[in-house]
């Protein structure tokens, strides 16, 4: 991918990862780990975490405008700062690290049953990362029983996350090579013009 193409990419990924957002939704259902897979395998090592946790970042501060589910918060102008909600955050935060990461397990291996793997192993760790969040946080009881209560009690909110993941990584990565194999073809076309017998 050419360094234009990037560019072009992570704006993509950027708008369509605040409207996801911003748009009313089924709860956990959100392109975020997706373009942290994409960026992992397409962009390199260097780039993808830092792209994954800025869209991450100002779809976020977005989100202080505007709630998915009607309400506008256009009467301010919020620092930075009111983006923090709690140490959760964190956790948050490093489990789509950890998807930007896995993404780059994806650059050497892109066939379809690898990458489900990959996106239903980052659905799996930001469940149990996230979830654990809670019950560090102090929401359940400090024995493992409360952190059992934690893990349940975010079950209901899995069935988005997997969903979410599954549909934006496949249309990801999938839109993308479907755009690179027609790029290919024009230019092998290009080069190969038609002869007539």
């Amino acid at each position: 991918m050419s360094k234009q193409e990037a560019i072009i990419v992570v704006l993509g990924l950027l708008v369509i990862n605040v409207l996801a957002r911003l748009l009313p939704h089924a709860a956990n259902f959100a392109p975020v780990t997706a373009t942290g897979l994409f960026c992992g395998a397409y962009l390199g090592r260097r780039v993808s975490l830092p792209v994954t946790l800025l869209v991450l970042l100002i779809s976020d501060y977005a989100l202080l405008y505007a709630n998915p589910y009607g309400q506008l918060h256009l009467g301010a102008v919020y620092a930075p700062w009111h983006l923090w909600y709690g140490q959760t955050q964190l956790f948050v935060y490093a489990a789509f690290g950890v998807s930007a990461l896995a993404g780059q397990w994806l650059k050497t291996h892109r066939s379809p049953s690898d990458i489900i793997v990959v996106a239903l192993f980052c659905s799996l760790q930001f469940f149990f990362i996230t979830n654990a969040a809670v019950w560090v946080a102090g929401a359940y009881d400090r024995g493992l029983h409360g952190l059992y209560q934690a893990w349940v009690a975010g079950i209901p909110f899995f069935k988005g996350t997997l969903s979410g993941d599954l549909v934006y990584t496949a249309a990801f990565f999938g839109l993308y090579e479907l755009a690179k194999a027609r790029r290919e073809g024009a230019a092998v076309l290009v080069q190969q013009p038609y002869q007539a017998s």
